[in-house]
Formats: C-alpha cells, sequence, structure tokens
C-alpha cells in the first residue's frame, strides 16, 4: 500500500492577479489543480531559499506572526 503523506489546510489571502493567472494555467494545464500548483511552487521555492540559506532552515521556535505585514 503506498504512504499517503499528511496534509494540513492553509488559510491565505493572495493578489487577485495572481490568483487569476493560477487558475488560468491550472485551466490550460490537463491535470494540474491549483493545489498541486501551490505545492509545486512551495517545494521549489523553499529548495531555493534553503540552497540560498546554505542548509535547511530549523524548526520554528514559536508561532508566526499574524496581521498586516509592516512594510
Amino acid at each position: 500500500m503506498a504512504q499517503r503523506h499528511k496534509k494540513h489546510r492553509v488559510g491565505m489571502q493572495l493578489p487577485a492577479e495572481l490568483i487569476e493567472r493560477a487558475r488560468d494555467a491550472v485551466y490550460w494545464t490537463p491535470g494540474l489543480t491549483l493545489n498541486k500548483l501551490a505545492e509545486i511552487a512551495f517545494a521549489q521555492t523553499l529548495q531555493c531559499l534553503e540552497t540560498l540559506r546554505g542548509d535547511a532552515f530549523p524548526p520554528r521556535a514559536g508561532s508566526l506572526p499574524v496581521g498586516r505585514q509592516v512594510r
């Protein structure tokens, strides 16, 4: 029996233009889903960040900050 990876639901807000581009990509790419597109994007971005850092990130020491990003 194949192992199933445990998955969690994550809620986030993204720019409308980005969401529309993602929906267009999914529509025109047979077999692709929004979930799979997000999973691929997260994995590739994290791999890039870890490569730039030279190592994987250590586990969090606390909760993530919530609320609007300060610019």
